[in-house]
């Protein structure tokens, strides 16, 4: 999937959730067709950084999908599939030592064996639970956590 060029005017899609701007403002949660989110949510992944080497050599399953012809085009299917599946796309950014310094249970886990790097705890576990790469990606990542916290009704 390329990036789409076009996005519906703001006003086309509040109307698609039945909603104003107002209330596109306010802290209240919406239904929204599920159809419309996953197409909003594949036009940002096609922005991610993907590297079709590490998806390939990451997931075996998707090599063997590739190497059948199930799967022709490897970022087409990490934008249309992968994602939603919980895959990711191109190497974690994991600084290793602001990681297991920022998280003494991944340093543990290093120590016992129970995964080889912060960066395959990340890509394992540590970035479904919001967890925090490297001090650089903290300012963005924590703007997400606030506003997920907010939605799922934890504290925001």
């Amino acid at each position: 999937m390329q990036a789409s060029t076009y996005i519906p005017h703001v006003d086309l899609l509040l109307q698609a959730m039945r909603i104003n701007r107002d209330r596109l403002n306010s802290r209240s949660k919406i239904a929204v067709d599920a159809r419309l989110l996953r197409t909003l949510l594949q036009n940002i992944v096609v922005h991610l950084p993907f590297s079709a080497e590490f998806y390939e050599t990451t997931y075996p399953d998707i090599a063997e999908a590739v190497a059948s012809g199930k799967i022709p085009d490897l970022h087409r299917h990490f934008v249309e599939t992968g994602y939603f599946e919980g895959r990711i796309g191109a190497p974690p950014p994991v600084d290793e030592t602001y990681y297991s310094n920022l998280y003494k249970d991944v340093a543990q886990a290093a120590a016992r064996g129970d995964v080889t790097s912060g960066a395959e705890h990340y890509q394992r576990s540590g970035a479904s639970e919001g967890r925090i790469p490297n001090a650089e990606s903290k300012p963005e990542i924590d703007v997400w956590m606030g506003i997920l916290r907010v939605n799922t009704g934890g504290e925001g």
